[in-house]
């Protein structure tokens, strides 16, 4: 029922409303812009009761080599509960920064210990991991194990089902929130180094939480469309949320081939991102991340989370 109000409720509301080019970037902004009450309006539907117990749970506690793999599951918001993996590496550190990763639609946690899935999942934690970085993974809302909450149907298509999609992805934003949440609660992760990655629908998610949560420290985003031409999604359209971006540094890497975007829209949003330690990179790539990604967001999470 609660779902069901809140749904009802964004409709009310908003329904009327190459590589290695770096910064600097200059193009004229034509992008949808949103007053501050209208964000402040948005913004209050990503905001959660922090009283609510995380009851978190150690499911099963995995040991390799280079890390340890918890399976964690945690209460997010409308009573979820949210399937993750905690990932620490194996290196003699008394703390440990974090990088959250968020996945593309159609994803889930477990395609990241795969090295030929479409984000080259495991090639990017070994990176982190050997350079002594954690990383939390969370299956969104309708992917992986939460697949039977949407009668185990292909997630809501943002384009096409705007009301279910912004549903879909407004609740993953506050779980991750609530992820940060949890790892305050582990004495063994230094929840002031916190960096954030995230890939196409993931990139809408890293946008909506770097300008809602300050405990973010550096966002690396990935072929994220900024849903210009698409008013409905507003609530959750990165061009909502960029210029209101928190953190401290930011990378942007865009494929020059892919249909969601052009390069000029993207560095019109990049160009909002209010920090100025930031860097935006086109490759010569459709909406797939290449693997030369996989370097390049490890030597960020480096040097800015290492940053004092």
């Amino acid at each position: 029922m609660k779902k069901t109000v809140l749904l009802g409720i964004y409709c009310l509301l908003f329904i009327h409303f190459i590589y290695g080019q770096n910064t600097p970037v200059t193009s004229k902004d034509n992008l949808p812009k949103v007053s501050d009450e209208v964000y402040n309006a948005i913004a209050q539907f990503y905001e959660y009761d922090k009283n609510v117990p995380l009851n978190a749970v150690i499911a099963h506690k995995k040991k390799n080599k280079t890390s340890v793999i918890e399976k964690i599951v945690f209460t997010g918001p409308y009573n979820s509960r949210v399937p993750s993996y905690l990932i620490i590496p194996k290196k003699s550190l008394d703390k440990y920064p974090i990088v959250l990763i968020a996945d593309g639609i159609y994803g889930s946690k477990d395609r990241w210990f795969e090295e030929k899935s479409w984000p080259k999942g495991k090639q990017l934690i070994d990176a982190l991991l050997n350079e002594g970085i954690a990383v939390m993974l969370l299956d969104a809302v309708y992917h992986g194990e939460r697949a039977a909450d949407y009668d185990y149907k292909k997630p809501p298509w943002l384009l096409s089902q705007p009301y279910e999609g912004i549903k879909m992805v407004s609740q993953t934003a506050i779980e991750y929130r609530r992820a940060m949440d949890y790892l305050s609660t582990r004495p063994e992760i230094n929840i002031s180094k916190i960096g954030m990655l995230g890939l196409s629908m993931g990139g809408i998610i890293a946008y909506q939480v770097m300008a809602l949560d300050e405990r973010i420290e550096t966002v690396v985003i990935g072929v994220a469309p900024s849903l210009k031409d698409y008013p409905k999604l507003q609530p959750i359209a990165p061009t909502t949320f960029a210029s209101r971006s928190k953190v401290r540094s930011f990378m942007n890497f865009m494929g020059t081939k892919d249909g969601l975007y052009t390069i000029p829209e993207a560095k019109m949003l990049f160009n909002r991102v209010p920090t100025t330690n930031k860097t935006f990179i086109e490759f010569n790539a459709g909406h797939e991340p290449p693997i030369d990604y996989i370097e390049m967001a490890k030597n960020w999470f480096v040097k800015t989370l290492n940053e004092e």
